[in-house]
């Protein structure tokens, strides 16, 4: 009786964090940042979106999903994989995340661990919430386990980097550096910094940029760091993932020769970029770095039968029912063109 009543108390923890997350707003200020190329290895140079032209905000309002499409409704968080969970956790807690609650995962079915692509699995997880409510989920797979380190270079194919906003970056910098963070400034001056980069203990690109007007208002805040500003999905060819993303019932907000931006009908627009990196997307989930991410829907049977008849294959061709207190979810993975890996989840809200 015991274990029950534990079990859903974890389960009201967790529909907590699917609430706050799928009921936050963000801000729409922008900077101005002027065009960046970002040299990160000598073979390739991949155009940085500029902070100017990023649309990072919650309620598009895009009038989509029309009746024919897909019910895809909003990106719920990024997964990032680590080695030291607990040393993970205090680092993304220096960047004002807050974790929920900590839990242990053991898969032992072949066909649920086939949801993501994977054999039995075991891991430790905790949802970390931004100030924005942005979700990142942090975890330390057990077994499969794959130490290899994440790639360095920003312009990597997939998810390649963390992109965080402040609003007082030079404050921040000199608060992460006197909790031994170095940084580089990729805008901006030293003086001045309007974006800089750094990384967590995995090697995990971060990026963090000055958004808004530069405030010194902190009412008991360790800092200004105040969520994450982007989502950008580095890819091979630009036109291909475009007309995937489409495909899958995203539309199509903006689009130049170098990047696109698209949304869902509620939550963070995406940035897709062209890339010529020679880093390709992760093989496996279990990968240490930023290795999927998960979007909600409102009808995830309809959206396997839909994606299934465009080509699309799902990694197990039924819906999967999440393990333990994960019982209260259901969700379906497969790949983009690039091989990274998108998640569709049904929650029960």
């Amino acid at each position: 009786m015991k274990t029950q009543n534990h079990t859903q108390i974890f389960k009201r923890v967790l529909l907590a964090c699917f609430a706050v997350l799928t009921s936050c707003t963000v801000d729409t200020d922008k900077d101005i940042d002027p065009n960046l190329n970002l040299k990160n290895n000598n073979e390739c140079v991949s155009v940085m979106v500029s902070d100017a032209d990023i649309n990072s905000f919650y309620d598009s309002n895009v009038n989509i999903p029309r009746p024919e499409d897909t019910h895809l409704k909003a990106l719920l968080h990024y997964n990032i994989n680590v080695s030291d969970f607990a040393a993970s956790k205090k680092f993304y807690k220096l960047l004002a995340f807050a974790n929920f609650i900590d839990l242990n995962i053991d898969v032992t079915d072949p066909d649920e661990a086939q949801g993501l692509d994977l054999p039995p699995y075991s891991l430790k997880t905790t949802p970390m919430r931004a100030k924005d409510g942005f979700i990142i989920d942090l975890i330390k797979f057990n077994s499969p386990y794959d130490g290899e380190a994440p790639h360095s270079d920003y312009n990597s194919i997939g998810f390649s980097s963390l992109h965080l906003k402040s609003s007082n970056l030079k404050k921040d910098r000199a608060y992460l550096a006197r909790n031994g963070v170095s940084s580089t400034v990729i805008v901006g001056t030293e003086d001045t910094p309007e974006k800089i980069q750094f990384a967590d203990p995995d090697g995990t690109t971060i990026l963090m940029s000055q958004v808004g007007p530069v405030s010194n208002v902190y009412f008991f805040q360790r800092t200004k760091i105040d969520g994450v500003f982007s989502t950008n999905i580095n890819v091979t060819d630009l036109a291909t993932s475009v007309d995937f993303y489409q495909e899958v019932g995203f539309e199509l907000v903006d689009q130049n020769e170098d990047y696109a931006t698209i949304a869902l009908s509620k939550g963070r627009h995406i940035t897709l970029t062209e890339s010529c990196s020679p880093n390709m997307a992760y093989e496996k989930v279990n990968h240490l770095g930023i290795a999927r991410i998960a979007i909600t829907t409102s009808d995830l049977e309809a959206d396997m039968e839909i994606l299934s008849a465009k080509g699309i294959e799902f990694y197990s061709p039924v819906p999967i029912q999440g393990t333990g207190v994960f019982s209260i979810i259901r969700y379906a993975a497969f790949e983009d063109p690039d091989g990274n890996v998108l998640e569709l989840v049904k929650l029960p809200l």
